[in-house]
């Protein structure tokens, strides 16, 4: 089975777009892309639950570093841009095609979508506040090479919802889901165990 121009996550459900993101609270970060992804039957490991597609637009992954104004060197201040870093951050931005209350539900940090019983109308509703703290989530985007079918993950350790966010409904397109994530770093880890995360590729064979 081929991966060309799609991300299938099961042998009968196949969805569009150009990466698939998915979600994790796995007690052991993944160390290889099969950590991830099943890559004979492209079915999601156990412990990370898929999201849906993004649009067309895609994914922005955003690194951004603060460094000093500079150091007084005779009276005068020079930057110092090509010095130490003095701290980095991360985010990672995109439009989720699905809108449905199981995937809201993630951005928008709700409680879970209940059940509505006593209804003619098989339905669901999901509980809109003002949560005071966000859930701390493992990220996936997961990317497959059109032209090779070559798959590519990048990993998060940490993630956590931006607080703004958008729904995009539209009466004659799909309706989007605008989402960020910053990223947080396990400030435990050494730079080359990847505080971030890692990103999986696969090679050519």
């Amino acid at each position: 089975m081929s991966l060309v121009d799609n991300i299938t996550i099961t042998r009968d459900e196949t969805y569009k777009g150009p990466a698939y993101i998915a979600i994790g609270a796995l007690t052991s970060f993944p160390g290889a892309l099969e950590s991830v992804i099943d890559m004979d039957t492209y079915a999601l490991q156990s412990g990370i639950t898929a999201l849906c597609p993004t649009t067309e637009d895609g994914v922005t992954i955003n690194r951004s570093v603060s460094t000093s104004d500079g150091i007084p060197i005779d009276q005068k201040n020079y930057n110092m841009d090509a010095g130490e870093p003095e701290s980095w951050t991360m985010q990672v931005g995109f439009t989720l095609l699905n809108t449905d209350v199981d995937t809201i539900k993630y951005p928008w940090a709700t409680p879970e979508p209940v059940t509505v019983t006593g209804s003619s109308v098989t339905q669901k509703k999901l509980p809109l506040g003002a949560p005071e703290t966000f859930t701390e989530r493992e990220l996936y985007v997961i990317q497959e090479d059109p032209k090779t079918g070559r798959m590519r993950v990048f990993a998060f350790r940490k993630s956590i919802p931006a607080p703004d966010g958008d729904l995009n409904i539209q009466k004659t397109e799909a309706s989007g889901l605008p989402v960020t994530f910053n990223i947080r770093p396990d400030t435990t880890l050494a730079e080359h165990h990847g505080p971030y995360g890692f990103i999986f590729e696969e090679d050519a064979s």
